[in-house]
């Protein structure tokens, strides 16, 4: 029998019929603000589902999918909290700097970060919960198998021989 993977999604902007539809389809399971896991067989890639989601959801959609790693040996952290309207989140965006490299993406409350901290996610996640104006968080390990669209662009992370390298591949 063939592994599964979990992949989490994590969607920016209006939350639309299409949307919830395009989770249904694939069996996700609501699990943040917005966010979701879905269960896929060995093979499964979060490009192909990046790709999926871009069809079903418009230009619009600012979507990042990312294959969960559940050793302290991850690859990237992917943190991701709420937005509250007015709410101060400066102090949580420094802390979340202070832990590695901050991948440039086109989110405001998604982020991914490449650290050396080994931190089990559960006590990261306390961490920066206390730092959190609304105390809505998410913090998850993902592999090097993650992909975002950003309505224009589609882009996925390429592992390179150099590990601090960040490189994407236009989709």
């Amino acid at each position: 029998m063939g592994d599964i993977k979990l992949f989490q999604v994590c969607y920016e902007g209006e939350l639309t019929l299409a949307v919830s539809d395009a989770m249904r389809r694939l069996g996700a399971e609501p699990n943040f603000d917005q966010s979701w896991s879905v269960w896929l067989p060995e093979g499964g890639h979060a490009e192909l589902l990046v790709r999926y989601m871009r069809i079903e959801v418009g230009d619009e959609a600012r979507v990042l999918i990312g294959c969960s790693q559940f050793t302290s040996t991850r690859d990237f952290l992917l943190i991701r909290h709420s937005l509250t309207p007015g709410a101060d989140y400066s102090e949580l965006h420094d802390a979340i700097a202070r832990l590695g490299v901050v991948v440039d993406l086109p989110f405001e409350s998604t982020f991914v970060v490449q650290s050396d901290d080994r931190t089990d996610v559960n006590t990261l996640g306390m961490a920066l919960g206390e730092l959190c104006p609304d105390d809505a968080l998410f913090v998850t390990g993902i592999s090097h198998d993650w992909a975002y669209c950003d309505g224009s662009t589609s882009k996925m992370y390429v592992a390179e021989q150099e590990p601090k390298s960040i490189q994407f591949r236009t989709f």
